[in-house]
């Protein structure tokens, strides 16, 4: 329960920095993904995730990862980060988790759109929306 403390300050955290540079830190990746990882190892010490569990959560990550290296209109970042955050909900949670993230977003792009605060080609950071998602499920 701690470690899933320490991963929402570490979400909220590259949220902050996504939505100011729209970079994240390679040190901020690494050191949420040992706190994944430590997170991970407990969970599957206690029986609660399984390995299979863990590479299923990684899919929406590596397919929004797979979409940044073809397409270059998504982040690296936010596919690494999604990766992390599957791994430590595992496959189920982590579809939900990427499919309320985009929700958001688009509801968010949307009204932007209609008060012309936005044009069609505009950027928005992603993180924030998977942090939400987070917070949500």
């Amino acid at each position: 329960m701690r470690n899933l403390t320490y991963i929402t300050i570490w979400l909220m955290t590259v949220s902050i920095m996504d939505i100011r540079s729209r970079k994240i830190s390679i040190w901020l990746l690494l050191s949420g993904g040992i706190l994944v990882l430590a997170t991970c190892g407990n969970q599957f010490a206690a029986g609660s995730l399984a390995l299979y569990d863990i590479l299923r959560g990684m899919v929406p990550g590596l397919l929004l990862l797979a979409i940044a290296f073809v397409t270059k209109k998504a982040g690296y970042g936010d596919g690494m980060v999604l990766v992390l955050v599957g791994m430590v909900v595992g496959g189920g949670k982590s579809f939900v988790i990427f499919g309320v993230s985009l929700f958001l977003i688009s509801v968010f792009s949307i009204i932007l759109l209609l008060f012309r605060k936005v044009r069609r080609n505009s950027t928005i950071p992603y993180l924030p929306f998977l942090t939400a998602a987070w917070l949500l499920i």
